[in-house]
C-alpha cells in the first residue's frame, strides 16, 4: 500500500515538472528500480539470476551515459524546429526514442521487482528482456553519440542536412558501430503506439519467413510448407528474427524490396477494399493514350480596370505550350490511373449511358490529383484504395490516382514525366472525371508526394496552370545520401529499414549500367514497332467491318478474290469486333471525331465485350470496380482521323515494300499464323493477355516481345482469348504463387553464400554498399528547386508523424518535411506543418487497422478539404450547396 502510494506521489510530481525534469525523474526513477533488483539478485548464484544481476547493472551503466547527452541535445533541439507552436525535428525524435526506452524499462524493472519473489516468475524469460533492454539502450547511446556529431556539423547554418563536405561515411567512422538487432527483436516496435505494435510484428515476421521462400529452392508446396515453418520459427524467436530482417536489408537486392511489397497486390489483398473499405459508386481504371497535348499558359489576375482590356485581346494573347510526351527509358507508352468517386457524375468516364440505373449528380468543383507512395519502386493505386474510398466518400471529389512507371526498370525521370503527363491530361479532361476543374489539389504520400512536388514545379516553369494546392504526407525532398538526425531513424525503422531505403533511392536516381542497357532495347524495339505501324498506315492498309446494325468505318477494301483460301479464311477471321479494336486502339478520348470504344467487362462476367456507342463514352478503356486491369490499347490506322503516332505493343516485322494489295494480305496472314494470345500472370498476381510466338522466322529474330506490367493488353487477331470466371481458389493459388514462385539471387555471390549472410550475427557498419552519387537535380529533389520556382508554389500543407504528448517526430523523412517547409515559409507562402502521434512511416495504408492511424487519415481529410475550399461532412453529397 505504500509502494502505490509513493508511485503515485510520483507520478503527480512527473506531471508538475517542465519537459527536461520529467526525462531526469524518468531516469533517476529507473536507476532506482535497477538498484533494488540488483541488490536482491546479488545473492543468486543460478546462471539466470547471475545474469539479471549482469543485465541490471549494464542498464544502470548505460542511463548514466545517456543522461548528460539528453541535456545536451535538449539545450539546442528548439532552433531546428519549424515553428514554436509546432515543435519537431531529427534531435527532438531521438531523445523521444530515449524516453520510449525508459519508459518500456521502467516498467519491465518494476515488474521484476513486484514478481521476483513468487512462484510463477519466470526468470529465464525475463533476463532476455531485461538484456534486450540493456542492448537498446546502449545502441542509443551511440545515436546520440551521432546527433553531437551532426549538431557540430550544422551549429553555423542551422539546417538539419549538413554540407556536401560530410557524409555518412564520416559519421559513422567518429562513433561506435549501431547494433541494429536489437531493435528488430524482443524490443521490436517500443516507440509506436499500442495499435501499431501488434501489427509491426506481424509484417517483421512475415518479411522474415517470406525471405526463406524467396531465396530457398524447391517446389510450390516445399516452400509453401517450409513458409508455414519459418513464420512460426521467427514468432518464437525474437533474436533469430532480428538478425534475419537486419541481414535482410544489408544483403538483399531492391527485388526482393519490391516482391515483398507487392504481396499487397495479389488478388485476394485486391479484394479487401470492397469488404473493408467505404463503398464507392465509381472505382475504374483507365488508361491514358500518349499523344500529343496542347495548354494554354497561365495568366496573372488583371485588375478591374484591365479585365476588359485583356478580354478584347485575349484570343490575340493565347500562347500554347507544348506538353511532352513520356519517353525516359523505354519510349512513349499509355498511362493508367485509377478514377474514385463516391457518386456518379455528369460526364464522368463510361456514365453518360448510366441515367436510367442510377442517379447522376452535377459536376463536382474539386478534383484531387494523387500519387501513391512505395519507395519509387513498388505499390500501386490499387494497395492505397483503402483509405482513397475514405477519402472519395468524406470529401466527395472524385480521386485521380495515377499508377506510374516503377524503378529500377523506370528510373528517374520516368515516373515525373508520366504524373506530370497525366496532370496536364486531367487539366485538359477534367469533364470526362466528373468534375469542372475548379479547384485541383496535389495530394500524395512518400515518392508520390516528391512525384507531386515535381509536378508543380514542372507546371510552374512551363507557365501553365498550377495546382491549387499541394498536401504531402511524409514526403522526402532531397533524394540523395545525406545524414540528418531523422535519417538515423530509418536505423530503428520496422517499414523502412536503412537498406530498403538506401536501395530504393539508388534504383531511382541512380540506375544501374544494366538498366539503363535494357531500357535502350526496349525503346528500340518499340521504335521498330511505331515504323512498322508508319508504313502500314503509308501503304493504305485498312479493313471494312460489315454491319448491318453499325457502321464501324469507311474504308478501301482490299479486294481478296485472287488470294488463296487461306489468306481468306485468315481475313474472315478479323471479326468486327477485332476490328473495331485495330481502328480506334490509339485514338484520344478527346479526339475530334467521335469513335467507338471497346471496353471489357468484369472478368467474373467471362471478360465479354461490350461495343459503346459514340454518344455513351469517348474516353478510352475503362473497367469496372475490382475488375482485372486488361485493357485495350487504341490503336488508329487511319491518318486521316487521329495524328497520334502508333504505340507500341503490336510486335510485327513487316515488309519495307508493300506494293499491293496481296502483299498486305499476305503479310496480314503471316502475322496472324505467326502469333496467338496466350495468358501469363504478373507481378500483382493478375491474369493478362500476351502475344505468345508460335514458330518465328529468321527476320523475327531481332523483336522481342515485351508487354510490361505497364503496358496495355491486344484482346486478340486470331480469336478471342476466353477465361473461366476468377475464384476463391484461383486467387488463393495466384497469392500462393507469388509468395513461393523461385526469385533470382542478388549479384555478387552465390546462393549458399548469400543465405549464410542472411543468417549470420554481422557487425557492419550500415553504410556499406551504400555509397553512390544522386545528380543534383531539382524536380529529383526539390529541395535544390530556385527561390524563383518555390515563389510561385500554391498553398502547401505538410503532414509528417511525431510520437507521444511531445510532438516529437519518428519518420526518417520528417527533417525534409521541416526543411522545406522552412524554405517556402522563408519565400512568404502559404505552408502548414502538421505532426501526428505514434505512427510509422506509411501509416496510411493502416488506416483500417489502427485507430491512430484512421485518426491522422481523417487529419489528412481536413486539411486536403481546407485546400479544396470545402466542408468534409455532407447528408447528400450530390445535393447540398457547397459541396464541390
Amino acid at each position: 500500500m505504500e509502494q502505490q502510494q509513493q508511485q503515485q506521489q510520483g507520478a503527480e510530481t512527473v506531471e508538475g515538472a517542465s519537459e527536461e525534469q520529467q526525462s531526469l525523474m524518468l531516469f533517476d526513477t529507473l536507476i532506482d528500480l535497477c538498484r533494488n533488483n540488483i541488490a536482491y539478485f546479488e545473492g543468486d548464484d543460478t546462471e539466470t539470476g547471475l545474469r539479471l544481476h549482469g543485465a541490471f547493472v549494464g542498464l544502470i551503466d548505460h542511463i548514466e551515459m545517456a543522461k548528460p547527452l539528453v541535456r545536451t541535445v535538449q539545450s539546442f533541439m528548439g532552433e531546428y524546429d519549424f515553428d514554436p507552436s509546432v515543435p519537431g525535428n531529427g534531435f527532438r525524435s531521438f531523445l523521444y526514442v530515449v524516453e520510449c526506452c525508459v519508459k518500456t524499462a521502467l516498467k519491465l524493472a518494476r515488474y521484476v521487482m513486484e514478481n521476483r519473489s513468487t512462484i510463477l516468475f519466470r526468470k529465464a524469460v525475463y533476463v532476455k528482456e531485461v538484456e534486450a533492454y540493456n542492448h537498446l539502450m546502449a545502441s542509443l547511446c551511440t545515436c546520440l553519440q551521432h546527433t553531437q556529431t551532426l549538431r557540430e556539423w550544422t551549429r553555423q547554418s542551422g539546417d538539419l542536412f549538413p554540407d556536401e563536405s560530410h557524409s555518412v561515411e564520416e559519421l559513422f567512422a567518429r562513433g561506435g558501430i549501431i547494433n541494429q538487432y536489437c531493435f528488430y527483436g524482443r524490443c521490436l516496435g517500443f516507440q509506436f503506439c499500442d495499435s501499431i505494435k501488434p501489427l509491426l510484428k506481424f509484417i517483421s515476421i512475415g518479411m522474415a519467413g517470406f525471405s526463406e521462400g524467396y531465396y530457398s529452392e524447391g517446389g510450390r508446396i516445399s516452400k509453401a510448407t517450409s513458409l508455414m515453418y519459418t513464420s512460426t520459427k521467427y514468432m518464437l524467436d525474437p533474436e533469430l528474427r532480428a538478425r534475419r530482417i537486419v541481414n535482410i536489408s544489408q544483403n538483399s537486392n531492391v527485388d526482393f524490396c519490391k516482391a515483398f511489397w507487392f504481396l499487397a497486390e495479389s488478388e485476394m489483398m485486391h479484394t479487401l477494399p470492397s469488404f473493408v473499405g467505404f463503398k464507392v459508386k465509381v472505382n475504374r481504371v483507365i488508361t491514358i493514350p500518349p499523344e500529343p497535348i496542347q495548354l494554354k499558359t497561365a495568366r496573372a489576375p488583371a485588375s478591374n480596370g484591365a479585365q476588359q482590356q485583356q478580354q478584347e485581346q485575349e484570343q490575340e494573347e493565347d500562347v500554347f505550350v507544348d506538353i511532352p510526351i513520356p519517353k525516359s527509358h523505354g519510349g512513349a507508352a499509355p498511362i493508367k490511373a485509377r478514377l474514385i468517386s463516391a457518386v456518379k457524375r455528369k460526364g464522368m468516364i463510361g456514365e453518360r449511358s448510366n441515367t436510367q440505373r442510377s442517379t447522376i449528380y452535377p459536376a463536382s468543383r474539386g478534383l484531387l490529383f494523387h500519387c501513391h507512395g512505395g519507395g519509387f519502386v513498388a505499390q500501386s493505386s490499387k494497395s492505397h484504395e483503402t483509405y482513397l474510398r475514405e477519402w472519395a466518400v468524406t470529401l466527395n471529389v472524385p480521386i485521380l490516382s495515377i499508377d506510374y512507371s516503377l524503378a529500377p526498370e523506370a528510373p528517374f525521370p520516368r515516373a515525373l514525366e508520366e504524373v506530370f503527363y497525366a496532370y496536364c491530361w486531367a487539366l485538359r479532361n477534367c469533364e470526362l472525371l466528373g468534375t469542372t476543374g475548379e479547384r485541383i489539389i496535389l495530394a500524395g504520400d512518400s515518392a508520390g508526394a516528391n512525384l507531386n512536388l515535381g509536378c508543380a514545379m514542372r507546371a510552374i516553369e512551363l507557365g501553365i496552370r498550377r495546382p491549387d494546392g499541394i498536401f504531402l504526407a511524409y514526403c522526402p525532398v532531397l533524394i540523395s545520401f545525406v545524414p540528418s538526425p531523422a535519417r538515423m531513424l530509418c536505423l530503428m525503422d520496422p517499414l523502412l529499414p536503412f537498406g530498403f531505403m538506401m536501395r530504393c533511392l539508388k534504383a531511382y536516381a541512380c540506375p544501374s549500367l544494366e538498366v539503363l542497357e535494357e531500357n535502350r532495347k526496349r525503346h528500340e524495339q518499340r521504335q521498330a514497332i511505331v515504323n512498322a505501324g508508319q508504313q502500314m498506315r503509308n501503304n493504305n492498309v485498312s479493313v471494312v467491318v460489315p454491319s448491318d446494325e453499325r457502321k464501324v468505318a469507311q474504308e478501301k477494301t482490299p479486294d481478296r478474290s485472287d488470294s488463296g483460301d487461306d489468306d481468306n479464311s485468315m481475313w474472315e477471321q478479323l471479326n468486327s469486333a477485332n476490328t473495331v479494336q485495330l481502328q480506334n486502339q490509339h485514338l484520344s478520348p478527346v479526339s475530334d471525331t467521335a469513335s467507338d470504344t471497346l471496353a471489357l467487362q468484369s472478368q467474373s462476367l467471362g471478360n465479354t465485350i461490350d461495343i459503346i456507342s459514340p454518344d455513351e463514352s469517348n474516353t478510352i478503356t475503362s473497367l469496372e470496380e475490382d475488375s482485372q486491369p486488361i485493357t485495350l490499347q487504341q490503336v488508329n490506322l487511319n491518318t486521316e482521323r487521329s495524328n497520334v503516332t502508333v504505340v507500341d505493343d503490336l510486335d510485327m516485322d513487316m515488309p519495307s515494300d508493300i506494293s499491293s494489295e496481296q502483299n498486305t494480305n499476305q503479310n496480314v496472314a503471316n502475322f496472324i499464323n505467326s502469333y496467338v494470345l496466350d495468358t501469363t500472370t504478373n507481378a500483382a498476381g493478375e491474369l493478362e493477355p500476351i502475344l505468345r510466338p508460335a514458330s518465328r522466322s529468321q527476320s523475327e529474330e531481332n523483336i522481342v516481345l515485351d508487354i510490361g506490367r505497364e503496358a496495355i493488353s491486344v484482346q486478340n487477331l486470331q480469336e478471342r482469348v476466353t477465361t473461366a470466371a476468377s475464384n476463391f481458389v484461383s486467387k488463393v493459388s495466384n497469392t500462393l504463387t507469388s509468395i513461393t514462385a523461385s526469385k533470382p539471387i542478388a549479384a555478387g555471390g552465390s546462393q549458399n553464400e548469400l543465405q549464410t549472410n542472411l543468417d549470420a550475427l554481422i557487425a557492419r557498419s550500415p553504410s556499406d554498399e551504400f555509397i553512390f552519387h544522386v545528380p543534383k537535380d531539382s524536380h529529383l529533389s526539390p529541395y535544390w528547386a530556385s527561390d524563383e520556382v518555390l515563389s510561385q508554389f500554391p498553398p502547401t500543407k505538410i503532414l509528417v508523424r511525431v510520437v507521444g504528448l511531445w510532438t516529437v517526430v519518428l519518420d526518417p523523412c520528417l527533417d525534409d518535411c521541416v526543411m522545406f517547409a522552412k524554405r517556402l515559409k522563408s519565400l512568404h507562402r502559404s505552408v502548414s506543418l502538421d505532426i501526428l502521434p505514434g505512427l510509422p512511416h506509411g501509416f496510411l495504408n493502416f488506416a483500417t487497422i489502427s485507430k491512430e492511424a484512421h485518426d491522422g487519415s481523417k487529419l489528412c481529410v481536413k486539411r486536403i478539404a481546407e485546400l479544396l475550399e470545402i466542408p468534409t461532412t455532407l447528408d447528400d453529397p450530390g445535393t447540398k450547396q457547397g459541396c464541390c
